[in-house]
Formats: C-alpha cells, sequence, structure tokens
C-alpha cells in the first residue's frame, strides 16, 4: 500500500541539515525572513512558513535552500507541482541540496510518477555520504515501498 502522505520527519530532518550555514541570503531582510520562515518550517506551519520562502526567494533569487524549503512545504500541504517546480528550482541553482531530491522523490512518488521518482533517487544516492545513504534509503524504502532502491 503506497502512501498518499509523506510523513513530514523525514522533511523536517532534511530541512535541519539544511539550515545551518545554509543562508545565502543578499540582505539583512531576506536573512531574517528565511530564520523566521525556517522556524515556522520546522514547526510543521508549512502554510505560514510559504509567503516567507516565497519574499526570500524575490530578494535572494540565488538561495536554492529556501527554494527547497519552499518546495517542502508546498509539498507538506499536498501541493505538489509547486513543489515540484520549486525543487527543480532549487536543483538548478546547487545540485548538492539533498531536500530538493527527496521531495521530487517523494512529489513524483505521490503522483503516481514512478519512473520520474526513481530516476530522482538514482541521481540523489552518488552525492550522499555512506551514514546518509544509509539513513535516507531507509527512509525512503519505508516510506515509498514500490521504489527500487540500491541495494535492495
Amino acid at each position: 500500500m503506497r502512501l498518499r502522505r509523506p510523513i513530514a520527519a523525514l522533511f523536517v530532518l532534511a530541512a535541519v541539515l539544511t539550515l545551518p550555514g545554509a543562508l545565502r541570503a543578499s540582505s539583512d531582510e531576506a536573512d531574517s525572513l528565511y530564520s523566521r520562515a525556517g522556524d515556522l518550517y520546522a514547526r510543521q506551519q508549512y502554510r505560514e512558513a510559504i509567503p516567507l520562502f516565497q519574499r526570500v526567494v524575490e530578494l535572494d533569487p540565488r538561495n536554492g535552500n529556501a527554494y527547497a524549503l519552499l518546495g517542502g512545504s508546498y509539498l507538506q500541504l499536498g501541493d505538489y507541482p509547486r513543489a515540484i517546480g520549486a525543487f527543480e528550482h532549487a536543483l538548478e541553482l546547487d545540485e548538492g541540496i539533498k531536500l530538493a531530491y527527496l521531495g521530487l522523490v517523494a512529489a513524483n512518488y505521490l503522483t503516481d510518477r514512478f519512473e520520474a521518482a526513481q530516476e530522482w533517487v538514482s541521481r540523489m544516492v552518488p552525492i550522499l555520504s555512506s551514514d546518509e545513504r544509509d539513513r535516507y534509503l531507509a527512509m525512503l524504502s519505508s516510506q515509498f515501498p514500490d521504489l527500487t532502491l540500491p541495494g535492495s
């Protein structure tokens, strides 16, 4: 049985790993907004975080982490097309944002686009450390059982 909603803990964990030292905002306002939005995200207040992340990317359009967390917010609210767009934009800016890969796996899986979800898993695995690889693949396996994961 496929899950219809991702477990928020996966994306909160990935977001927490994204937040420290990830700020690339170009202004004090963007820094402040990013921090406030990140706090809302961590408290799972996604609807409230979205306009703040949107403003951050207006002020700093090169902030890939803000796009990834915006995507995570959309994902948690079930707005998969917007989530996919934000995650893809994050990866255009920085191919190392793991939250964006996780989000693309989840959003594609939850919209029955299994081949696309599988492709994002394949693209994510090479950028993971061995510790991350074990942890991320275990989380993906438990949440998205129809995926074929490396080593399974």
